[in-house]
């Protein structure tokens, strides 16, 4: 009993000494870690929109002459027509051989002289030469010579003066000898046939003199067959 008188007196000393609250007391929350109070975010002035680039106009290309295509010139073969001289005549009974010294000719040109069409070839066995025959002319002057790119005498490249030597002296043939007489070689006369067979000239030649048959000159394979040339 008398542990138990001393328990009480304690107790009401204790609760006597405990401060009197004027109000009714709230209760923490549990956790004191959560916030019960919003917080706003600090005030921001308003963004200005950023000024964009105004659309910037590709600049016009100024219009460019369309270039016209033009035809690449074709290069033209370079004749020296100043180095080409008559270098021999030989003139035969109704007409004549004439023979161009012709520096660097590659290809055929058909010539006129005194303007009379001649017939010309270029033998491989030659360099630099023309040979030509046609009309007999006279030596010891000038003629006028025109050249031609085509057969059919219409695409003249030039007329020039050139001159004409006298005829080259040739040695007399032997001739024939049966008919041997001191009058061999005068007052010669030949029978001239110029034929074409397998695509080639050719020319058969028979020629008489004061003593009678002088020499013939053939080169020609086949009988005459309506293929003659002129002269």
């Amino acid at each position: 009993m008398k542990k138990t008188f001393i328990f009480l007196v304690l107790l009401l000393m204790l609760t006597a000494c405990k401060p009197q609250n004027s109000g009714p007391i709230l209760e923490t929350p549990a956790n004191d870690n959560i916030s019960t109070k919003t917080t706003l975010p600090p005030t921001q002035e308003p963004t200005k929109p950023i000024p964009t680039a105004t659309q910037t106009l590709t600049p016009t290309m100024e219009p460019t002459a369309t270039s016209i295509p033009t035809e690449t010139p074709v290069p033209t073969e370079v004749v020296n027509f100043d180095a080409v001289k008559i270098i021999g005549v030989d003139e035969y009974p109704g007409y004549a051989s004439v023979i161009f010294e012709f520096p660097a000719i590659s290809k055929l040109y058909y010539v006129k002289i005194n303007n009379s069409p001649y017939n010309c070839q270029i033998p491989e066995s030659t360099v630099d030469r023309l040979f030509c025959s046609g009309e007999g002319m006279r030596t010891g002057e000038y003629a006028d010579v025109t050249f031609y790119a085509d057969e059919n005498f219409e695409s003249e490249m030039i007329t020039t003066k050139l001159y004409v030597p006298a005829v080259i002296p040739t040695p007399l043939p032997i001739g024939e000898p049966s008919t041997w007489c001191p009058a061999r070689g005068t007052k010669i006369s030949c029978e001239t046939e110029h034929r074409v067979e397998f695509g080639e000239e050719c020319w058969v030649q028979t020629c008489f003199d004061a003593c009678g048959y002088y020499y013939s000159y053939h080169t020609c394979q086949l009988p005459p067959n309506n293929n003659f040339l002129p002269p």
